[in-house]
């Protein structure tokens, strides 16, 4: 510092002495000689050149060992101020630049300034417009490079930033107090370098820190700092703290054209670079970044590419906004993303060093004016504790980081958040990731190994990059600083090159984007709403009516399946739903979850009331995502292994519509559904519940029907599907013309059906299915326990099972699924999956639709599996309480109801009863105009098809009860009282609650008059037809064949025919045929005479039933003779008494046939006198071996043993003991024989009939044994009873025949399953046009051999072990032809 001073004072003091040594070279002084030695005595260094000997001694002593004495230092100084100051500079320059000074008139002007320094100043902004082979040049760089050495050379400099100086105590060669009590090499460039630091540190707090300097020194340091970084030599400060670096790094690049100070700079962030090389070098970053021109190698290779795009500023006011490099960056990647420009975009030099320039940007965050000034307070606190920059230039991607921070306290503010997105926009990472060191070093291993196939662009490598976010493969470091690269990317559609290329055109249309790319061109001074822009496209990009262009589509999608892994990279919905997510997503959810933790709760009311724009935005991306599944990344990875295998086709479709997540749920059970997928699409399907737009298919099919239908009922879809579903049913069975198109009743059905099968994780979101069904059920969901289903379709049954028990309003709900169902019964999940096997066993023809009347039919309904017969019975109880649950029968009788009943038809139309159950509605009312059919007279007919569906109504209220409500509600105490449980719950035969209800009705044991009331109904409509009365149909169905064939059904013509065949001692009729209409004509005159039952009324109605009769020629004969015969009686006897008259009553009125029948049972006379222990001998005079049963209920008659076997053609003998007092015998001491024949396909039937003590079989009945103690009568001592008897002998055939398909289909499996109907068709079995099911029996003869009897060694190889196990063996006797 005092070597200095002291040649300052020599300048001024001594000018004669200076004006000596200018006369005389520099080598000829004492003062340097021994310095020059030193220092210059080598070679490249001429020593007769004194500028050649400056340059020698000025780059000595660099370090602090090696400096120029006190007295060289003051002669090189007093040198370079003549050589540069004087007028000998002047004479010099016009002897070496005499050529250029004619070409330049700026250059020739610059000689004419007389000012010290004003000259030299003036030229060296020549020097690039100098040719560098001149001797101009030489002489001009050379001089350059000494002024340089101390500004202080340059008069302009010092001239007009002498204040500044002065105020930032720059005015000394040193800072004040640097450097005290040491020598220091030349402090060349410290008055320079010191105002550059203050600007720098200024920086952090003032907008513009180089408007303080003033504008006339602003532009001299400006200008300064432009020529010193175009030559490394220049910049002195730069050149020795950095010499060392630069012999490191940079050894071959050659100096000039900023070249040294550009390789310098790429290396700064190296651990192993000198900190004070480093730090002005950071300095050195902020000034280029306020100046462009700073950057030599940019300017010079874009030098043509500025022109061409109008790059360069037009403003010289070096403030300008135009003038800093990210301006300048942005201008050149605007012009050569140009369409115009495509084909010939910037030269391969200007594009290197655009991405050079762009790659130290990301480093060196100083070189961003903005983020210096905007973010210095963000940088201190969170980026920079040492009070610089990170190591490794990781402060860009701190701030990066913490601009999507939710956290408020941790979140940059909105100016450094521009600031930072203008530094990004200029970096253009999306077109090529390298110029972010930070993200190519964390994600090397990803970009190197999995993404190096995709490696044909480094745009293709960031996509890449982000298909592997949330991959094992990819670091949690490379996973960071990708998404905070991503998340600005993400907020301006600029900076995605293939998209900007692909929508440009239609950005700036449709989405009012702004043309030029960095805003050149912005008159209106308009502010790119980039994430707008974004949003627009995405919508855009779903929209069929006015889609984006192909390219830009795709683009604009497969951008989007990239992003949607995570909330923030999707502004419209991360910036409206921040305080959402905080509030709703902030404990325990992972960031690839929010998405779908958001879509959990958005359709809670308090989101949308709080969160009204962030439900908008949730609302509109869900309708994209069930439009295209790849929205869903974190279902899509999930699924990855069941949409390859199952769901590959719709995956490779553009957009899936949905296909894949529906092919998802039909596929949930197969082996590649894992619990994590299956959650996720459980996630999705109730996420599709709650809004009918989430559902693609459903909202595009149903969208017109919804909007003329359903447009006052919301968005909600379970009630959008409950209205669809009404209209539907309104069409179906109320005959309303409105119905919905074809596409949307599939997609109902559809949508139906995902509703009922869907699945919960969590059971508390069991209500989103349907809300307001939760909603009205909620009581009853609770007090039946129907919270604990796993399924939604569970809680609806479960709430179907206690439907009497239920409230009003959630009656009307179950109501609705109800009658949808009953209409489409392919829309009862419940009852097509527990009756699979049975739908395909008997009904695999009949119309999805209305299976239901297929497993209804009363021969197949006892025959379907447990849980089938279970579900069967359940809808058909439903279906009795309302007749729009009964489609069939309310369309096959509309005629009918219309015509007798049109009050009740009325009421069905009526809005307010849409919701309600109508107990007995039109059901009564037709039953009641069924029952009045039975006499002509009433004038009431049926059509056939409605003949059957009462009919059928009829028939299967006897299998159950429950089935006719008026009667089970009137009988509900008597059936729990008289009927046990165990008749109650068998339910397979006839034999059932009815048959025990109407004998006690003839027994008069039923107090209750309501019950009393419908019984005699039943009876009544029972006379119909005798089919609706299974019972008796059963009991006589081979007599009807034999007797009755040619009977047309209907008006009682079958039960007068068969009356009239028991009158008959010529026709052969069943016993248990007699029997059953003897107990069945004391029940119709109970009916008749306490209940008036309707009966033929007049004479006139019975001839008319006897014309109309087929054997009426028979009855009118049997009615003239029995006339004679009264005659004949009168004429002997006098006139006919009262009993006579009854007689003829009953004989007049075929109804009552029953009455003349003969006996039922064998009496046998008691007496104390006779043996007590008597013989009863059974014959068996068939050709099968039988097994007898006998029933002794009493048990006064004491018989030897319970069950006996009697081979064919054999007879055996038993006991049976009469009591000691006879007083016991009463009429009820009766022993009821059966017997069942044995063959191939019964054996194991029998044991569990042997040790059954259920009722039997009225066919298997042989003989009653009627006791009766009499003293006055004989007594035999032996009772004989023949085999069969009274019993049919006919058994159960399990397979009738195997000659074909269709003939095994119209077999009759059972007798006691026989069709209830006998002529009428097998609906749901026979195919159209096929031919009527009858009654088959298989004879139990025939067997092997061809003959009558046959072998009968196989069975009684049964036999033997069978009855020896059961009972001791009985003596068998043959019996004598």
């Amino acid at each position: 510092m005092e070597a200095d001073e002291t040649a300052g004072q020599n300048a001024q003091q001594q000018p004669a002495a200076n004006a000596n040594a200018a006369d005389q070279s520099l080598l000829s002084f004492d003062a340097c000689k021994e310095d020059i030695h030193k220092y210059c005595n080598k070679d490249g260094v001429d020593l007769k050149s004194d500028i050649s000997i400056l340059e020698c001694l000025q780059d000595a002593g660099q370090s602090e060992s090696t400096t120029l004495t006190q007295q060289c230092e003051s002669l090189v100084w007093d040198f370079k101020v003549k050589l540069t100051q004087d007028d000998r500079f002047i004479t010099a320059a016009k002897q070496y630049c005499e050529a250029e000074l004619k070409e330049h008139a700026g250059m020739s002007h610059c000689v004419t300034l007389t000012e010290p320094g004003y000259a030299l100043s003036c030229l060296i902004d020549y020097v690039q417009n100098v040719t560098q082979t001149s001797k101009c040049y030489a002489f001009l760089s050379r001089t350059e490079r000494l002024a340089f050495s101390d500004f202080r050379l340059i008069g302009p400099f010092i001239t007009k930033c002498r204040s500044v100086l002065d105020q930032y105590g720059c005015n000394t060669l040193t800072p004040n107090a640097a450097h005290k009590g040491v020598r220091v090499p030349h402090t060349q460039g410290m008055a320079l370098e010191c105002i550059l630091d203050r600007v720098v540190k200024n920086a952090k707090t003032q907008a513009d820190a180089l408007a303080a300097l003033g504008e006339d020194c602003k532009h001299e340091v400006l200008r300064l700092a432009e020529m010193q970084s175009d030559d490394f030599h220049l910049d002195r400060p730069l050149y020795f703290s950095c010499r060392q670096d630069r012999e490191k790094y940079c050894k071959d690049v050659p100096s000039g054209q900023g070249k040294v100070f550009e390789c310098l700079i790429m290396h700064r962030n190296d651990q192993f670079m000198a900190p004070e090389c480093s730090k002005l070098l950071a300095e050195r970053a902020y000034m280029m970044g306020r100046d462009y021109r700073i950057a030599h190698p940019l300017t010079k290779a874009c030098q043509a590419e500025m022109t061409k795009y109008k790059c360069e500023p037009q403003s010289q006011l070096e403030a300008a906004a135009h003038f800093h490099m990210s301006w300048i960056l942005l201008c050149l990647e605007n012009g050569a993303n140009l369409p115009e420009n495509h084909e010939n975009g910037p030269s391969k030099e200007c594009g290197h060093e655009m991405l050079t320039h762009r790659q130290m940007m990301m480093q060196h965050f100083q070189m961003a004016p903005e983020i210096v000034m905007q973010c210095a307070q963000e940088i201190d606190k969170w980026c920079s504790p040492r009070g610089d920059i990170e190591a490794e230039g990781r402060t860009m991607h701190c701030l990066m980081g913490h601009a999507q921070s939710r956290n408020e306290t941790e979140k940059l503010g909105a100016q450094c958040q521009q600031a930072l997105a203008n530094v990004v926009k200029a970096a253009d990472i999306g077109r090529n990731y390298k110029v972010d060191t930070v993200l190519y070093g964390s994600c090397r291993a990803l970009i190197d190994g999995p993404c190096a196939q995709d490696a044909v662009s480094e745009m293709a490598t960031l996509t890449c990059l982000m298909r592997h976010v949330d991959n094992s493969d990819m670091s949690k470091d490379c996973e960071k600083r990708l998404l905070e690269v991503q998340y600005f990317l993400s907020r301006d559609w600029t900076l995605e090159p293939q998209l900007y290329e692909a929508c440009h055109a239609e950005a700036v249309s449709r989405c009012s984007a702004i043309d030029n790319w960095h805003l050149q061109n912005n008159a209106a001074n308009k502010v790119d709403p980039g994430p707008q822009v974004l949003a627009c496209l995405y919508r855009s990009a779903y929209d069929e009516y006015n889609p984006l262009s192909i390219p830009c589509g795709q683009q604009v999608r497969q951008l989007l399946h990239m992003r949607a892994a995570r909330v923030n990279l999707i502004p419209e919905i991360e910036d409206s739903c921040r305080e959402a997510l905080s509030e709703f997503c902030s404990n325990n959810v992972k960031p690839m979850e929010e998405m779908m933790c958001l879509q959990e709760n958005f359709e809670k009311d308090v989101f949308k009331k709080k969160y009204e724009h962030c439900h908008r935005e949730l609302v509109r991306f869900t309708e994209m995502e069930a439009k295209d599944t790849k929205l869903n990344r974190a279902l899509t990875k999930a699924c990855k292994p069941v949409i390859s295998t199952h769901c590959e086709q719709f995956a490779n479709e553009e957009i899936d519509h949905g296909d894949v997540l529906e092919c998802l749920l039909r596929n949930k059970n197969t082996p590649e559904m894992t619990p994590k997928c299956r959650s996720y699409v459980n996630h999705f399907e109730l996420i599709s519940m709650r809004d009918y737009h989430f559902n693609y298919r459903f909202e595009k099919a149903c969208k017109a029907d919804i909007e003329l239908n359903c447009k006052d009922h919301g968005n909600d879809k379970g009630e959008i599907i409950r209205c669809l579903s009404e209209v539907r049913f309104e069409h179906k069975v109320l005959g309303t013309a409105k119905d919905l198109s074809d596409a949307c009743r599939k997609q109902l059905k559809v949508a139906y059906l995902q509703q009922e099968q869907v699945e919960f994780d969590d059971k508390e979101h069991m209500s989103e299915a349907d809300p307001k069904l939760s909603e009205k059920c909620s009581r009853e969901i609770v007090q039946f326990k129907c919270d604990h289903a796993d399924t939604f379709e569970d809680t609806v049954e479960c709430l179907r099972l206690n439907f009497e028990q239920l409230g009003p309003e959630c009656k009307s709900m179950v109501f609705y699924r109800e009658k949808i169902e009953a209409v489409d019964n392919s829309m009862d999940d419940e009852l097509q999956r527990k009756c699979k096997y049975d739908l395909g066993k008997f009904c695999p023809n009949s119309d999805p639709e209305h299976v239901l009347e297929c497993l209804t039919n009363s021969k197949i309904v006892r025959l379907l599996q447990r849980e089938c017969k279970a579900i069967v019975k359940e809808r058909m109880q439903e279906a009795a309480r309302d007749v729009r649950l009964r489609p069939g029968l309310l369309n096959a009788c509309r005629k009918e109801a219309e015509t007798y009943c049109p009050d009740d038809m009325k009421k069905l139309n009526m809005p307010q009863y849409s919701q309600q159950v109508l107990d007995g509605v039109v059901v009564s009312c037709l039953r009641d105009k069924f029952r009045q059919s039975i006499s002509d007279k009433s004038q009431i007919n049926f059509s056939q098809q409605c003949t059957h569906e009462v009919s059928r109504t009829i028939v299967e209220a006897e299998l159950d009860p429950k089935l006719d409500p008026p009667l089970y509600n009137a009988c509900k105490s008597v059936i729990s009282l008289h009927c046990s449980e165990a008749v109650i719950a068998s339910g397979g035969h006839f034999e059932n609650v009815l048959e025990c209800l109407k004998a006690d009705f003839y027994k008069n044991a039923i107090s209750n008059k309501e019950c009393n009331e419908q019984l005699a109904r039943r009876t009544q409509e029972a006379l119909v037809d005798i089919h609706l009365d299974p019972s008796l149909h059963e009991a006589c169905a081979v007599d009807i064949q034999r007797l009755c064939a040619e009977v047309p059904p209907g008006h009682s013509r079958i039960i007068m025919c068969l009356m009239n065949a028991a009158d008959n001692s010529n026709a052969h009729m069943s016993q248990h045929c007699r029997a059953k209409l003897e107990d069945r004509n004391k029940l119709w005159m109970k009916a008749h005479a306490e209940y008036q039952m309707a009966m033929p009324e007049t004479w006139h109605d019975l001839a008319t039933l006897v014309m109309e009769h087929p054997q009426k020629v028979s009855i009118l004969g049997y009615l003239g003779a029995f006339v004679l015969l009264i005659l004949f009686i009168g004429c002997c006897c006098g006139r006919a008494t009262k009993r006579t008259h009854c007689f003829l009553v009953r004989l007049l009125d075929p109804l009552l046939h029953s009455s003349l029948l003969g006996k039922m049972s064998v009496t046998v006379i008691l007496r104390h006198s006779a043996d007590p222990d008597r013989q009863l001998i059974i014959r068996n005079t068939t050709c099968h071996d039988v097994v007898v049963k006998f029933v002794n209920r009493s048990g006064i008659v004491h018989i030897q043993r319970k069950n006996a076997l009697v081979l064919a053609g054999k007879y055996i003998v038993l006991t049976f003991t009469a009591p000691s007092s006879l007083r016991k015998v009463k009429d009820a001491a009766d022993i009821q024989i059966y017997a069942r024949p044995i063959t191939s396909f019964n054996k194991h039937d029998l044991r569990s009939w042997l040790e059954s003590g259920a009722s039997e079989k009225e066919h298997r009945h042989v003989e009653t044994l009627h006791f009766v103690a009499d003293e006055s009568s004989f007594a035999a001592n032996k009772v004989i009873i023949d085999l069969p008897g009274k019993a049919s002998l006919v058994e159960s055939v399990p397979r009738a025949c195997f000659a074909d398909e269709r003939t095994r289909q119209l077999a009759e499996a059972d007798v006691d399953t026989a069709e209830a109907f006998g002529a009428y068709e097998l609906s749901p079995m026979i195919p159209k046009g096929g031919r009527k099911s009858k009654v088959r029996v298989t004879k139990p003869d025939n067997q092997e051999g061809g003959t009558y009897c046959g072998d009968r060694a196989a069975d009684r190889c049964f036999l033997g072990p069978l009855f020896d196990t059961l009972f001791p063996s009985t003596e068998q006797k043959s019996l004598k032809v």
